[in-house]
């Protein structure tokens, strides 16, 4: 196996709570996609085997781009192996790579899509995502003798499951955190299943569990990997968040959102204006939040 010499350890910390690193891979460049993939797998090693870090964490990996319209190429890596995208980790990275007054953007190339980030000053971090659908598709799901409206959207490289947490009847209130994970978890793995054996369903990477939207704010859970309870309020998740709200009728395009994780950290969301129609075509959809790095 290849020693770990061309990947750095730049630094971790968190984004709105939730646990973040990030690894510089720019140089060599990796056009094969296989040999990309071995260096991901010696950073994960490397991150959360050798150096025994939080087993809830996402590592952001800088690699170097493959058009010379973007800045960097962009790859996440979590304890369980490499993540289709994450907002929290795209935060630190902008973080990373960028200085307020000298340089305070950056672009990235990510599997999921073009993400723009920029570097607002006092760890304040925003970053603009790849268009999300408008619109979610809609199940409903008999599980455990009761009928669940389950939401389909992707977002940023990650593919949801949206339920309320009225119908899965669990509460997202700090005392309730164990009893959250285990019942989210528990239903996550029966999407993906259930998904496993049929040919018109793409099984969900993560489980977005919904409050209703109060005034301009609401709160969200989000279930991913091996019953990871996300620490954050989780950037792909908020974006599906801001499309089911505006789905709703709970918030219009271009009007913000706060969405809180159950840990009490949250983004603010608001849509931007993209092209001839966005509302349309999809919601370009601005995150914002406050990095800290250790």
């Amino acid at each position: 196996m290849t020693e770990l010499t061309s990947a750095k350890f730049v630094a971790e910390g968190t984004s709105e709570g939730q646990p973040v690193a990030c690894y510089d891979l720019t140089l060599p460049e990796h056009d094969d996609t296989a040999e990309l993939a071995g260096w991901l797998e010696l950073i994960r090693v490397d991150y959360f085997e050798t150096r025994g870090s939080d087993p809830s964490a996402i590592v952001a990996v800088v690699v170097a781009p493959s058009t010379s319209f973007v800045d960097y190429g962009l790859r996440f890596v979590a304890a369980a192996g490499p993540l289709g995208g994450c907002g929290e980790a795209t935060l630190f990275a902008t973080y990373a790579c960028t200085n307020p007054d000298v340089y305070p953007s950056v672009t990235f190339e990510t599997s999921g899509g073009q993400i723009v980030g920029s570097n607002l000053g006092s760890g304040r971090i925003a970053i603009q995502m790849p268009a999300v659908a408008p619109a979610s598709v809609v199940q409903q799901v008999e599980y455990e003798d009761e009928f669940l409206r389950i939401r389909s959207v992707m977002a940023g490289g990650n593919r949801f499951a949206a339920v309320s947490a009225d119908d899965l009847g669990i509460r997202l209130d700090q005392p309730s955190l164990d009893e959250l994970t285990v019942t989210g978890s528990d239903l996550l793995r029966w999407l993906r299943r259930r998904a496993s054996t049929s040919s018109e369903q793409q099984a969900p990477d993560m489980l977005l569990i919904t409050e209703p939207v109060a005034g301009s704010s609401t709160r969200s859970a989000v279930i991913w990997g091996d019953s990871v309870l996300n620490r954050g309020p989780c950037g792909t998740g908020t974006c599906v968040r801001y499309v089911l709200a505006v789905e709703d009728g709970d918030v219009s395009p271009g009007s913000h959102l706060v969405h809180e994780s159950p840990f009490g950290y949250s983004f603010e969301a608001h849509s931007i204006a993209v092209g001839a129609d966005s509302t349309t075509d999809g919601l370009n959809i601005v995150l914002s939040g406050v990095v800290e790095m250790v």
